[in-house]
């Protein structure tokens, strides 16, 4: 750090336009709602690991039909996670970890809270 200092103020001393930055974490943006890339990615990636082992360890027929609608919403949900609660990468990586362990379970989750927020949504049979 030492060394840097008289290297920034040589600069900023013979160029007047100069400027010194500190690097910080890459912000970008999805439809106005700003976060870290390196957070978002974290998530992401974990997340498809996650389902990707899923997938693996229950072999059946057809089985992507049914995963990848599965898959594409725990992602959705993970992105939505990291974005909402704009996390270092290291607890983007649970949050993406979480979502795609819940997998099918986010649907049922979803649907009881759901039926407890509309009206008469108790009175109907669960599917």
């Amino acid at each position: 750090m030492g060394a840097f200092l008289p290297v920034a103020a040589a600069a900023i001393a013979s160029d007047r336009g100069a400027v010194v930055t500190v690097a910080g974490p890459a912000i970008w943006y999805f439809v106005g709602y700003p976060f870290e890339a390196g957070s978002m990615i974290a998530a992401i990636c974990a997340c498809l690991a996650v389902r990707f082992y899923v997938v693996q360890t229950g072999r059946e027929q057809h089985r992507w039909t049914v995963d990848l609608p599965v898959t594409l919403l725990a992602v959705m949900f993970a992105a939505a996670g990291v974005i909402r609660l704009r996390r270092d990468p290291a607890m983007a990586l649970m949050i993406g970890t979480g979502f795609g362990a819940l997998g099918a379970g986010i649907i049922a989750i979803a649907l009881g809270r759901l039926r407890k927020t509309l009206p008469g949504g108790e009175d109907k049979p669960a599917a």
